[in-house]
């Protein structure tokens, strides 16, 4: 293999499929990245077994071939060299990599004992969406998925696609957070669980590339029980979660005894001065308080050992007077991942779920379980 390219480019791709890439992994062989150069086109691959990544750049080919290089190290020489042309020949068992100033020589390993690593093909079922939408809705939706694999249907996204639009949908038994968006192009309906590493890398690739490329094309690869996201020149791959996700639908309230519509900042500034006690208490249990007489949402925290505060702040609030418990942090959670200036929360009851929605934006619905007053 022998071939050249441009420093930023290389850098770039190299750092993409690196992050698949695990310090101490069972495999030696997945502590590398693939090359592969084939008809003037190179390949960079990775993979951990349940994240892959794939990558193909622009370089000027002279001899075709296959290898695997320590991706870590490789990565770092070629972040820290200039930004001018880079040259790569592979000798044997050694990629040798040059620029005007630096060298490297980096033992490789057989790319035969390389993971397959699945490709889209005549799959049958895809689905696009604007990438702009995906990282809207996973922002909106991925942290209210669990962070422990006790059940793991909980630590994934479900991706529910209809023939208009798609919902996102996450919960960890304490809240749930649904997004839809639309489709632009899909082949039916279609339900899927997907890790929320998967769509957190799928955002960071969204982040890094300068690409006109509006669109993420969604390829479910039922046969290996994986689904294939491709932006522009860069394939992500990840294993599906097995199980059934929690029928949800039905706990969503269609209607409300008590709305308001609130200041996102001022109920932030609120949570932040209360957490001061709640911080302490089990649960970082706070009561809210709603008072449709004075116009104001009170919230407040008791800690026997501590004390107690209160802070008030003012809101559009219809219906009736309520007094519900939530946990602070679970508050402060929904709130800082909304850009919107204006938040609507509705409750009924002091033992059924809070709801926020964004004002002017029906996709979007966030709830929370109180807790005992």
């Amino acid at each position: 293999m022998k071939f050249s390219c441009n420093q930023d480019t290389f850098s770039k791709y190299l750092n993409i499929v690196s992050r698949v890439v695990t310090s101490k992994p069972g495999l030696p062989i997945l502590s590398n990245v693939l090359f592969e150069s084939d008809k003037g086109k190179l390949t960079m691959k990775s993979t951990d077994l349940e994240l892959s990544i794939s990558t193909w750049i622009g370089a000027d080919i002279q001899e075709d071939g296959k290898v695997t290089v320590p991706a870590k190290q490789l990565s770092e020489f070629v972040n820290s060299i200039p930004e001018e042309k880079v040259d790569v020949e592979v000798k044997k068992q050694s990629f040798d990599i040059s620029s005007s100033n630096n060298t490297a020589s980096f033992n490789t390993m057989p790319s035969d004992d390389f993971p397959s690593i699945p490709e889209v093909g005549d799959q049958k079922y895809s689905v696009r969406i604007k990438k702009t939408d995906i990282v809207e809705a996973v922002n909106r939706v991925a942290f209210a998925a669990a962070s422990d694999d006790i059940k793991p249907v909980l630590t994934g996204v479900k991706v529910e696609v209809d023939d208009s639009d798609v919902s996102f949908v996450a919960t960890d038994g304490l809240r749930l957070s649904r997004q839809s968006v639309k489709v632009e192009k899909g082949s039916g309906k279609k339900n899927f669980l997907v890790p929320v590493r998967a769509f957190l890398e799928l955002t960071y690739i969204i982040s890094e590339l300068d690409t006109d490329e509006e669109w993420v094309n969604i390829y479910l690869l039922e046969e290996k029980n994986q689904v294939l996201f491709r932006l522009s020149d860069v394939d992500l791959v990840s294993r599906l979660i097995d199980g059934e996700f929690p029928e949800y639908k039905q706990i969503i309230p269609t209607g409300f005894e008590t709305r308001c519509v609130i200041k996102r900042d001022d109920f932030l500034n609120s949570l932040k001065i209360v957490n001061i006690i709640a911080r302490s208490v089990l649960g970082n249990k706070m009561i809210l308080n709603i008072s449709t007489e004075s116009g104001k949402i009170s919230l407040s925290a008791t800690q026997s050992d501590l004390g107690k505060n209160e802070s008030n702040f003012e809101g559009k609030i219809e219906g009736k007077d309520i007094k519900i418990a939530f946990s602070a942090r679970l508050l402060s959670d929904i709130l800082n991942h909304l850009n919107s200036e204006d938040i609507i929360f509705e409750c009924s009851e002091a033992v059924k779920p809070g709801v926020f929605k964004i004002e002017g934006d029906k996709d979007f619905v966030h709830l929370v379980m109180p807790m005992m007053l």
